[in-house]
């Protein structure tokens, strides 16, 4: 989840952005750390950067971003490795064999709708898993939060941009601005990879622009309440 490190810095917590190593580097850290749910402590989630305004109030903030539709692979590829390595459920069909079709077909208007009604926050992210599964009525836990990590960067950001981003592939640069800030080296470890196993997704143009129009544009109209 987020944290305000030193009372001055807020730290936004973005899915498929290295969010767990982080989280667990500044745990196991000398820096003084608040969480935005204390009563919650080990829990991972995450919250937008206005959320945590109202919080904290207006502080400087730092996140890692990534590349919208590297992201949006990532977290598919995540999600399919939470179903079949990770728990006991059938996925509707193997990451093996997922291709564009099926991409178009599963993550329809219907579903993409419920994943972004944030009023239903669980009850929305529970009905989304259950479209990935073949069991009907299976005990979920926290396993369907896995499906908030094809929301888009721009959701968490509330569509603004932190005081201070790095690149997840320069992820150097944010431990050297800690260290350089608050005089305490985070030690990352790599948590909660994707395994990048095959499958028959064909990554062109089309599917881009699919991504693009079904996950990110609508975070694209600045008046939306976020």
């Amino acid at each position: 989840m987020s944290h305000l490190i030193n009372d001055e810095l807020i730290w936004i917590s973005i899915p498929k952005c290295a969010s767990i190593s982080i989280e667990t580097s500044l745990r196991n850290s000398k820096l003084k750390l608040d969480t935005y749910n204390p009563n919650v402590k080990f829990l991972h989630y995450h919250t937008s950067l206005n959320e945590c305004f109202s919080k904290w109030g207006n502080k400087e903030s730092v996140c890692i971003t990534r590349d919208w539709f590297s992201k949006w692979i990532s977290s598919l590829n995540f999600i399919w490795d939470r179903i079949e390595l990770e728990t006991d459920y059938t996925p509707i069909r193997k990451w093996e064999d997922i291709d564009n079709e099926f991409l178009y077909k599963t993550f329809d208007i219907d579903f993409v709708n419920v994943l972004h009604s944030m009023e239903a926050y669980n009850a929305g992210f529970k009905k989304c898993f259950l479209k990935l599964v073949n069991e009907e009525n299976p005990p979920i836990k926290n396993e369907s939060g896995c499906v908030s990590t094809l929301i888009s960067e721009k959701y968490f950001k509330s569509n603004k941009k932190c005081t201070h981003e790095f690149n997840i592939r320069e992820i150097s640069k944010f431990v050297d601005f800690i260290e350089d800030r608050f005089g305490e080296r985070l030690i990352l470890g790599k948590i909660n990879q994707s395994t990048k196993r095959p499958n028959k997704i064909t990554i062109n143009d089309e599917l881009k622009q699919w991504v693009w129009d079904t996950f990110e544009k609508r975070f694209e109209k600045k008046n939306i309440l976020i």
